[in-house]
C-alpha cells in the first residue's frame, strides 16, 4: 500500500518557529490565542490561561500589562475585521494565515514602523483604515519588546557598558 498523494493540513501551514522571531512573539501569540478562545467559548478559563502563563515568564504586573496590550489587540481586531479570524489552539505549533499576519502586524509595530503598522493592520482588517488596531498594536509594541528583554536567556543579554560591534 502506498502512502496518500493527498497533502495534509499541516504540510501547508508553518509553524511558530517559522513565524515568531522571538520568545516575546510566541508568548504574544500565545496569549492571543488564548483571548480568541475566550472570546469563542464566552469561558473565562481561557483569559485565565493567558493570564497565568504571562505572569508565571514575566512577574505578576508585567504578565498582566503583556495580556492587556494583546486583549486590547483582538479586541480592536473582532470589532475592525469584517470577516472571521482563523487560530490555531494556544499549544498547537502550527500557525493559520491570520495568525501569521497578526505576528508580522506586531513584529512592525516592535520595530516602530509605523505606517506599515498602519497599512498592515487595514489589509488584516479588510478595510481601508483600521485605526483601533493600528493604535492597539501600537500600545502593545513596547510591552512586548520589554517581554522580550526579559524573555532572553541570561547568557546572551549583553552586559551593561559593552559595545555592540
Amino acid at each position: 500500500m502506498s502512502a496518500s498523494s493527498i497533502p495534509s493540513v499541516t504540510d501547508w501551514m508553518l509553524k511558530v518557529s517559522e513565524v515568531c522571531a522571538d520568545d516575546a512573539d510566541v508568548l504574544a501569540l500565545s496569549v492571543a490565542r488564548f483571548v480568541a478562545s475566550g472570546y469563542m467559548t464566552s469561558d473565562v478559563a481561557c483569559w485565565d490561561a493567558a493570564f497565568d502563563g504571562a505572569e508565571r515568564l514575566l512577574g505578576a504586573a508585567e504578565g498582566g500589562r503583556l495580556v492587556s496590550g494583546m486583549v486590547g489587540v483582538l479586541r480592536a481586531l473582532r470589532s475592525e475585521r469584517s470577516g472571521d479570524w482563523q487560530f490555531m489552539p494556544a499549544t498547537c505549533c502550527r500557525v493559520t494565515a491570520n495568525e501569521c499576519a497578526l505576528v508580522a502586524l506586531i513584529r512592525r509595530g516592535r520595530c516602530r514602523h509605523w505606517e506599515a503598522v498602519r497599512r498592515e493592520a487595514a489589509e488584516l482588517a479588510g478595510r481601508p483604515e483600521a485605526p483601533r488596531l493600528a493604535e492597539a498594536v501600537r500600545d502593545a509594541a513596547e510591552t512586548i519588546n520589554a517581554a522580550a528583554a526579559r524573555l532572553q536567556p541570561a547568557e546572551a543579554r549583553r552586559p551593561r557598558g559593552t559595545p555592540l560591534h
